[in-house]
């Protein structure tokens, strides 16, 4: 009695006696041996009330926690075990208010069973922590419009709670149960070092810390992501971490523009590097056997002028595939296409950005020479272009001249030659010549791409 008494300032203290009552539907009788004068303030009525009447305070009860109140009683009584439970009551005057019934069990001789308890009004706790579920969930809601999946755990419980925007990135579902060693499980395995030493490096903060990375995680499906992870651990009174709180953020997309990014500029080096080399090239050769700086000027340009017309093409295209046929127009309309015949097939054939920059100047190198030496220099003269036969993969093309004067060989390898070694072999292309007496022939085979 003395713990009930000294009880009485935190709710009402009271005694139960419960006794087996014989019968075909054997059950428990219930009276209040004592009630804390604290019952007035609790339940709307005196102590005398329900010490005179145990039925009405169990009629306070509202309906639908009847039926949970009896069960855990009848455990409580089954077991001889402590029984605590919550429930909703209406008071006399008709306010409906939460209470916490305790009581410790107590045996007697007789086959009886006193409760010492104490019922305590939690309302206003209960309502305090409907408010915090709403907060949370209102803060919730904020965070993940802006995409963002939130996360907390509480590292003295080890409880977890992940927002369902957070479970969807990680590709969970609302139900699925989520852990620290779940967490760990979707994180990549070449990553999870980084993501536990950089979590163990705020959390040893003095006050605790803020931390943020970047890491891959695999989702049950088998899918990789991308994630970037915020979080904040807040420590209690001892200095201990208490609390882990923070954002996740799918940046797989912002991933792979970066791969895609690195991927243009290696390329754009490579190609200013192809580019470098042969205009090097270009202004060497040129430079050979010419007698006047007039002379080397005028090749120069119209090399360098081919040379940006493939560009122009590569550029226009937007990185894709250019052409074949396109490739040829554009070097062989200086020299007029009405002495070029020109297969239409040649168009449905596409070859990489790289390979047409190379490509339109080779061609316009031979037809340069078809003017100077070769068909194109007689007005009968004609030039053949068409497609032959190559492995599957690849595509070749053949530039057959003919009405012109009589073709030898030259003594040594001329521009054509140098620009297949720069150009077109490191890309998997291959140029051959022949120096037939009735007109000069080249056979172009090269990698396609659709």
């Amino acid at each position: 009695m003395r713990w009930s008494t000294d009880a009485t300032a935190l709710g009402m203290a009271f005694v139960l006696e419960s006794r087996p009552v014989a019968g075909v539907n054997q059950g428990w009788s219930r009276r209040f041996v004592f009630a804390g004068p604290r019952c007035l303030g609790v339940n709307g009525v005196g102590p005398e009330v329900i010490m005179g009447d145990a039925q009405v305070f169990f009629d306070m009860i509202l309906p639908e926690h009847r039926e949970a109140y009896a069960a855990a009683e009848a455990q409580a009584l089954a077991e001889l075990k402590p029984f605590d439970v919550e429930v909703a009551m209406r008071r006399a005057d008709g306010e409906v208010r939460w209470h916490r019934v305790a009581a410790l069990l107590r045996a007697q001789p007789d086959g009886s069973v006193f409760w010492d308890g104490l019922q305590i009004d939690v309302t206003d706790r209960r309502e305090m922590a409907a408010a915090l579920v709403e907060q949370r969930r209102r803060l919730e809601v904020a965070v993940e419009a802006t995409g963002l999946g939130f996360w907390e755990w509480d590292l003295e419980a080890n409880r977890v709670h992940w927002s369902d925007r957070n479970r969807a990135l990680f590709g969970l579902g609302p139900d699925d149960p989520v852990s620290v060693q779940r967490y760990l499980e979707l994180v990549h395995p070449d990553d999870r070092n980084d993501v536990r030493a950089t979590f163990i490096a705020a959390r040893d903060q003095p006050d605790g810390g803020v931390y943020s990375l970047e890491h891959r995680i695999i989702t049950p499906a088998g899918e990789q992501r991308w994630i970037q992870a915020h979080g904040s651990i807040a420590t209690n009174a001892d200095g201990e971490a208490r609390l882990a709180v923070g954002t996740s953020l799918d940046i797989t997309e912002r991933k792979a523009a970066e791969e895609r990014r690195a991927l243009l500029m290696g390329e754009l080096a490579h190609r200013a590097k192809n580019g470098i080399a042969i205009l090097m090239a270009i202004v060497s050769q040129t430079a050979r056997g010419q007698e006047t700086v007039e002379g080397f000027l005028e090749l120069i340009m119209a090399r360098l002028q081919a040379m940006a017309d493939s560009q122009d093409l590569v550029t226009e295209a937007g990185g894709r595939p250019v052409p074949l046929g396109d490739v040829l127009a554009r070097a062989l309309t200086p020299f007029g296409l009405g002495r070029v015949d020109l297969e239409p097939e040649m168009s449905e054939v596409t070859l990489r950005g790289d390979m047409a920059i190379g490509m339109g100047l080779l061609v316009h190198e031979m037809a340069t020479n078809a003017v100077k030496y070769g068909s194109l220099s007689a007005s009968s003269g004609r030039v053949a272009v068409g497609l032959d036969a190559a492995p599957e993969g690849r595509a070749a093309f053949t530039w057959r001249e003919a009405g012109g004067p009589r073709v030898s060989p030259p003594e040594k390898p001329g521009f054509g030659t140098r620009l297949l070694q720069l150009v077109l072999r490191p890309q998997g292309g291959d140029v051959s010549f022949a120096f037939d007496p009735d007109g000069f022939r080249a056979r172009v085979e090269f990698p396609t791409v659709r």
